[in-house]
């Protein structure tokens, strides 16, 4: 797919993407460190401090924080993988109309922007994990494992929305609200264990409950995913890239006419 060929050009605007967020303000890029670790921090401020909100079996005040940031940061990440990565092809009409360049290569540089983001954010938490004393166990090595695999499957998904998003325009918009009702079906912001049985059954039709279980197994519970949870993630991942493969390859031929 031309991938290798532009391999600069996709890592150079990646890189001046995140370095530029925060254009024009005092601290510019420490923007891209300070605002997960303000977040981070807000979090565990409100739910150890304010609400004593607590882990079931877990004595530790500062638990449900780090439960709640190991399941939203790399969900913001796939969020933004998705919402930016379906407009990616639109946004960049004026360079697909006249440069010779394929149009994956707009998508491959929000993946690795988003990418560069999230490694950083969690970073961020093993730090501040080991600051609050929160025990951090040797699974962490696992997690960029699970990290790219989440990446992987908002990439495939991005990129099957992408190239309808040429044709039907409202695409990007109602994944908006897609995205923020699949948040919700996820145990994100609250703890499977409190679910009525019936619905707690019901999200493990979700395949993001298996990449987000997986990153409180690793960062709260100090635990690996079983072996049916890693089975799940790859196959999904993998199914995702290829969906959005088949659908681009399909459509590609008249994007350009389109766009």
């Amino acid at each position: 797919m031309g991938i290798w060929k532009y391999r600069s050009y996709i890592w150079n605007n990646s890189v001046s993407d995140l370095k530029n967020r925060y254009a024009g303000s005092s601290l510019g890029a420490y923007w891209n460190i300070l605002q997960p670790l303000i977040q981070i921090l807000l979090f565990t401020f409100v739910f150890s401090q304010v609400m004593a909100a607590k882990i079931p079996g877990m004595d530790s005040s500062v638990a449900f924080a780090i439960y709640l940031s190991a399941g939203f940061i790399p969900w913001l990440a796939f969020s933004e993988m998705i919402n930016r990565g379906s407009n990616s092809f639109v946004e960049n009409a004026t360079y697909l109309k006249k440069l010779a360049i394929p149009e994956h290569v707009f998508l491959l540089q929000v993946a690795i922007t988003t990418s560069l983001n999230l490694f950083i954010s969690m970073g961020l938490l093993f730090v501040l994990t080991i600051v609050l004393g929160f025990h951090i166990g040797i699974y962490w090595l696992v997690l960029p494992i699970v990290l790219l695999l989440f990446i992987a499957f908002g990439l495939g998904l991005a990129l099957m929305f992408a190239s309808i998003n040429v044709f039907f325009r409202d695409v990007s918009q109602l994944l908006l609200s897609i995205v923020q009702i699949w948040m919700w079906m996820t145990p994100i912001v609250y703890v499977e264990d409190f679910l009525p049985s019936g619905f707690a059954q019901v999200i493990k039709y979700n395949p993001a409950y298996y990449f987000v279980n997986a990153f409180h197994q690793i960062i709260v519970y100090s635990s690996l995913p079983n072996g049916n949870d890693w089975i799940v993630m790859i196959s999904v991942s993998v199914l995702s890239l290829l969906m959005g493969y088949i659908v681009y390859t399909k459509l590609r031929a008249e994007i350009r006419d389109v766009i």
